[in-house]
């Protein structure tokens, strides 16, 4: 008996099942009445004084794997006697299938996967390189919305397409999905997110953390660079593991890699915190790496066929970063976001840019509510122009940043050089928001695998039947019914 067994006591009319985690505890439902909560208990607590006996197993998963699927399920309080009781729970986190033997003894029930929620069932998908006139027109009116690599009905949680790009290194250019050729360190799809394309993503930040140095230079900040050589070694360590033929091998290495990026995971959020505190024009460079080590992590899972755990680390890493970059998006807006709708930028920036930052805080916004929230801060910037641009954080203009004379720039340096940044850095806002709703994307993605039945490898093979048009940048799968599945953003 050890770490990751699959453990169970014989309770006479049933057995009791749970995990194993190798330090005298288990990881178990525990309840009454066919109500339960998964809980990790002493093992003396689990077996209640009866004999303890270990599943045998042919093939199951390494014990690291293990343990973290029963681990991102405690507290869960799901428990159904014939579709998720604690024999499901065992197996799925020893195989990642959802199975019971004793309600297979008891009823013919045909338990073909499951979700942690409930039955899996098989269903058809199709992909295409043409945008269906449904999906063009409810794109048009409204009727539908793309977030991120998905496509859903604006007022419902049903997804009707996924969308990823034909060619993983360039960022498609398109009006009706109102995508942008450098819209996102992301690409549309998790799919398109391999081992390489993340590397590469990776060492463009590293050159933009460079540049920063020079700025930062000037005020005596120094950027510690180190860890993105071993995130680099990560990586390539993931890379390598998928190639390994011999399946113990290609999970061991795998584990390693996992163990690497989680550490990154600590790292950059620590550097995302301070640099947020400072207000910082780099903030945005280190977000971005913590989406990065995510999806990495992520991938890995799916690359061992660990959807669930995939999953379940991008809901841990959206509620990590979600408010970590409303807090950057506001200090961007600046302490008078009127301030973007200045005479100087008209037909440059208008209200709907603007108000399409807000909905991502709150989706219920109008441009006419945007514009009441600023009426007051218009007159504000009349009054007194030049306290909104002392207010300005390093974020966005830095005094040493400005030529001046010998006592510095003078506020009117400091204006002129403001309203000449201000677009770029809304659309540093715009970006970075593009960013998150593709990474919230990632976790609709992959639910939705998980809920159509078909593995990740599967699903990557996803292709169109018919040619590929020279123009074609996008790729849509579209599964024969919407799916439901709830989208945060």
């Amino acid at each position: 008996m050890g770490k990751g067994d699959h453990i169970y006591v014989d309770c006479g009319a049933y057995t009791h099942h749970g995990i194993d985690c190798g330090d005298g505890t288990a990881i178990h439902y525990i309840g009454e009445a066919l109500k339960g909560v998964i809980t990790r208990t002493s093992l003396a607590e689990f077996t209640s004084g009866k004999q303890l006996f270990v599943k045998k197993y042919e093939v199951s998963d390494l014990s690291d794997i293990i343990l973290l699927r029963a681990k991102s399920r405690l507290g869960e309080n799901k428990y159904d006697l014939l579709f998720n009781n604690c024999e499901h729970f065992a197996t799925w986190c020893k195989t990642g299938k959802h199975e019971s033997e004793q309600v297979n003894r008891a009823a013919t029930v045909a338990v073909i996967g499951a979700s942690i929620g409930g039955i899996k069932s098989m269903q058809a998908v199709s992909a295409t390189y043409q945008v269906s006139e449904d999906i063009s027109a409810g794109l048009s009116n409204g009727s539908l919305t793309r977030i991120g690599g998905v496509i859903r009905k604006t007022n419902t949680t049903q997804i009707v397409a996924c969308v990823r790009e034909t060619t993983p290194n360039i960022s498609p250019v398109s009006k009706l999905l109102q995508i942008g050729a450098s819209a996102s360190i992301l690409n549309l799809g998790v799919t398109m997110m391999g081992f390489a394309i993340i590397n590469h993503r990776l060492n463009e930040l590293e050159q933009r953390l460079k540049q920063a140095q020079e700025v930062l230079n000037k005020i005596n900040r120094k950027i510690d660079l180190g860890y993105y050589a071993n995130f680099r070694a990560a990586l390539d360590l993931a890379a390598k593991a998928i190639t390994m033929k011999n399946p113990e091998t290609r999970k061991s290495m795998a584990i390693n890699a996992i163990g690497d990026l989680r550490k990154a995971d600590f790292i950059y959020t620590d550097y995302t915190d301070k640099e947020l505190e400072q207000g910082s024009q780099i903030v945005d460079e280190y977000l971005l790496t913590l989406l990065l080590a995510y999806v990495a992590e992520a991938r890995c899972y799916l690359e061992l066929e660990a959807p669930d755990t995939a999953l379940e680390l991008l809901r841990d890493g959206a509620a990590k970063v979600r408010p970590r970059m409303q807090k950057y998006v506001d200090l961007l807006l600046t302490s008078n976001p009127a301030a973007y709708l200045q005479p100087e930028y008209k037909g440059e920036i208008d209200l709907r840019r603007l108000t399409r930052i807000y909905q991502w805080s709150d989706p219920n916004l109008d441009e006419n509510a945007v514009f009441d929230l600023h009426r007051e801060n218009l007159v504000k910037l009349v009054q007194d122009p030049n306290k909104w641009v002392a207010s300005l954080p390093p974020a966005i203009l830095d005094r040493v940043e400005v030529k001046g004379w010998i006592f510095g720039p003078s506020e009117d340096d400091l204006k002129r050089e403001a309203i000449k940044r201000l677009p770029q850095v809304l659309e540093v806002i715009e970006n970075m928001i593009e960013t998150y709703q593709r990474f919230e994307a990632y976790k609709v993605e992959v639910e939705a695998i998980d809920k159509l039945g078909i593995s990740f490898q599967d699903w990557i093979k996803l292709a169109p039947a018919e040619n590929k048009p020279e123009d074609a940048e996008l790729m849509y799968i579209i599964p024969d019914k919407p799916l439901d599945i709830v989208f945060a953003s």
